[in-house]
């Protein structure tokens, strides 16, 4: 499967790097609507989803995101 991102992606996985570099876990969808200026949590979700259908991040058993190792090969 491509991991070519959309600009958007992109943006979306380099804030959940640093964000997960400052804080020592990864933003909640919530986050990363407010950070990006977005009025609906579900818009970041769907960026979420497809950086998921791309093999980038992946859920954890916990709910949450985890990155994968496609994550450090993604390109713009």
């Amino acid at each position: 499967m491509s991991t070519a991102l959309t600009e958007k992606q992109a943006s979306v996985l380099a804030y959940m790097r640093e964000f997960q570099a400052s804080n020592d876990n990864m933003p909640t969808d919530r986050t990363i609507a407010t950070h990006f200026g977005w009025a609906s949590v579900n818009s970041a979700f769907e960026q979420l989803r497809a950086l998921e259908r791309k093999g980038c991040i992946e859920r954890n058993a916990q709910g949450g995101w985890r990155f994968t190792r496609a994550a450090a090969e993604a390109t713009t």
